[in-house]
């Protein structure tokens, strides 16, 4: 009833006035496309990061403890940053700003000495930074178990995974292989056997999840995981998220 009284209210109130293609080309100059990373680059005294922005752009890297690196793209929209090599893992906030504009990245930049660069995105797949970049298995859970696969197989394959003998989700490969596959359920702390299967893929990994101990040093802690790493990070949103990048 009470939806119903608001549509009415609503039809019986002044007329709006149709879009133009004046607005649609104001809406479209103000929008502003968040900055990307297309290379990485590890060297012994420094990391060079690259991609794309708008042209013209200030494009800025942010550390989450204060301080921060920029650059300017240039007319095609490139842009690079070289940071100090700590020999440690090191995290950023991407953001680019027009004209009093500013808007963020998705989700964190990741550099990792042994690792490459990756995008750590909340309640979502990381994703490695610089393109053509392979990689192993990602597996992303946060405290509710709630789990994302990622990797690389054949272009657009379909895929099912199975967890501990049950299928627990399908998907399918992107014209450059990759693929993101959110578990149906959540898939609780302690071992389970991971299947990952379709057109042109079949591996089988032992899937180790445990809860993340709290992060005292930082909103990111990363070690060794065997012959991976472990990441346990902050989102914006709050709890952790735990990102393991799997051989």
């Amino acid at each position: 009833m009470v939806l119903s009284a608001a549509l009415a209210a609503a039809s019986c109130g002044p007329a709006q006035s149709p879009a133009t293609p004046a607005d649609a080309r104001q809406d479209e100059a103000a929008y502003l496309p968040p900055p990307s990373v297309t290379l990485v680059e590890s060297g012994a005294e420094t990391i060079a990061l690259g991609g794309r922005a708008v042209p013209g752009a200030r494009v800025q890297l942010t550390r989450p403890g204060g301080g921060a690196l920029g650059a300017q793209a240039d007319s095609a929209g490139r842009w690079r940053i070289s940071a100090p090599a700590t020999g440690a893992a090191q995290v950023f906030g991407l953001s680019q700003t027009l004209a009093g504009r500013t808007v963020q990245a998705e989700g964190y930049v990741f550099i990792s000495p042994e690792k490459g660069g990756w995008l750590l995105r909340a309640g979502a797949a990381a994703r490695p930074l610089a393109s053509g970049r392979r990689s192993g298995l990602v597996i992303d859970y946060d405290r509710s178990g709630g789990t994302v696969i990622s990797g690389q197989g054949p272009a657009d394959g379909l895929l099912v995974v199975q967890v501990n003998g049950r299928r627990s989700g399908d998907g399918r490969t992107d014209a450059a292989g990759r693929f993101e596959i959110r578990l149906d359920g959540p898939v609780a702390t302690g071992e389970s056997r991971l299947r990952i299967f379709g057109e042109g893929l079949n591996r089988e990994t032992t899937l180790r999840l445990s809860a993340p101990a709290p992060l005292e040093a930082g909103p990111v802690r990363a070690v060794p995981d065997g012959a991976g790493l472990r990441i346990d990070w902050l989102p914006p949103g709050g709890g952790i998220q735990t990102t393991q990048i799997l051989p």
